[in-house]
């Protein structure tokens, strides 16, 4: 996958892997029944998923735009 050329579109899926690992992290650390290394794996899983899902949207969103603007130089 190629990169965007907007920084916001380059920032936005480390964000939402921040946040998704925060919230993962903070889920299984609330429970009090996990153990550190088993949070941190969750942890660890949601950034990583979070991460290449947001990635792949933005990455289909970026293509079908501009294939729809290429269209209309036809």
């Amino acid at each position: 996958m190629s990169e965007p050329d907007s920084p916001v579109l380059r920032l936005i899926p480390y964000l939402a892997a921040i946040s998704a690992a925060i919230f993962a992290g903070l889920a299984m650390a609330g429970t009090g029944e996990s153990n550190l290394l088993v949070t941190l794996v969750v942890a660890g899983a949601g950034y990583f998923g979070a991460y290449f899902i947001v990635k792949l949207i933005i990455h289909v969103l970026v293509t079908r735009i501009d294939s729809g603007s290429n269209d209309d130089h036809g």
